[in-house]
């Protein structure tokens, strides 16, 4: 992927958050001249990242971070590497990330991160709310090898598992989750999670997974709950983050090892409660995750051992 030399520039600028970095330092370490490093800076403002300007001595371009999602933002928090796409539109970053894996765009793990989603997909094709500005949208684009162990709804779990410790971690909030993919804090959702799976037909073998997540942070203007008023922190840091704690995971989910963290927040436990699966409804109670990362069911039939499906 060819990078421009507005993202060369935005890379070094955040490099040297809000410090002053000269027009005359920027061209001389790009070989470029300053009425190109002009006209990117010119470029990167009118994108809406928010760059300040001015001459004298010690003075020049200051990168100043807001709300304005960028990889290079995202990137720069990173602890693991790899590779971050930031649309300021999408339809939806999961069928965006299954479209790239199906036709060969994406052949690397990469997250893809949307700052709107125009229709956003939830579970069971519903479409989750996701306007600018106040949320997290964002897809992990998962390629699959051939001789890869894969169980998705443990994968479902382990991120939601991952939204739990960023959230703890940058603003001391304890989220529930309710099975298998939705957020809750202080009763009222707040998030959703949705994995999806591209088959090889020829093998019935996976061949990618999809693992998406819409995080409602400040946006009151909806049905549903949010975390804060007011971010103390830009949302590049909120992704980073969360990239950073799935990736801890991915590598060693199928363990299960994390399941403790999920059943502490699973407020379905020992609660009776309809569950949807596919086209039915099943009714009982949530008697446990088991060890290979079931919801356990007691119904008036006996015991159901669970996947996938959604608490109604």
């Amino acid at each position: 992927m060819t990078t421009s030399t507005a993202e060369i520039i935005l890379n070094l600028l955040i490099n040297h958050e809000n410090e002053w970095v000269s027009g005359q330092e920027l061209a001389a370490s790009l070989n470029l001249s300053r009425a190109a490093i002009w006209k990117a800076i010119a470029k990167l403002t009118a994108d809406g990242f928010t760059i300040e300007s001015q001459r004298g001595p010690g003075k020049g371009y200051r990168y100043i971070p807001d709300e304005k999602m960028s990889a290079a933002g995202i990137s720069h928090d990173l602890e693991h590497d790899i590779t971050v796409q930031v649309f300021d539109s999408l339809p939806s970053t999961n069928v965006y990330a299954k479209q790239g894996l199906v036709n060969g765009d994406v052949t690397e793990p990469t997250v893809i991160i949307a700052n709107i989603q125009t229709r956003g997909t939830g579970h069971f094709g519903r479409v989750f709310d996701s306007p600018a500005q106040t949320g997290l949208y964002l897809s992990f684009a998962l390629p699959v090898d051939p001789d890869q162990q894969v169980v998705p709804h443990l994968l479902a779990t382990s991120l939601a598992v991952a939204v739990g410790r960023t959230v703890k971690a940058l603003f001391d909030i304890d989220l529930d989750f309710k099975w298998i993919n939705n957020i809750y804090y202080q009763g009222q959702k707040v998030g959703g999670i949705l994995t999806e799976a591209i088959v090889n037909f020829e093998t019935q073998t996976y061949s990618a997974l999809v693992v998406g997540i819409g995080l409602n942070l400040t946006n009151k203007q909806t049905e549903l709950g949010y975390l804060t008023s007011q971010l103390a922190i830009s949302r590049n840091q909120v992704a980073a983050a969360l990239i950073d704690q799935f990736l801890n995971l991915y590598d060693t989910y199928l363990d299960g090892k994390f399941l403790d963290d999920y059943r502490a927040h699973f407020s379905d436990l020992n609660q009776t409660i309809q569950v949807q699966c596919s086209q039915k409804i099943l009714s009982g109670k949530a008697v446990r995750i088991d060890n290979d990362g079931r919801l356990i069911l007691e119904t008036a039939e006996g015991l159901e051992k669970l996947v996938a499906g959604e608490t109604l």
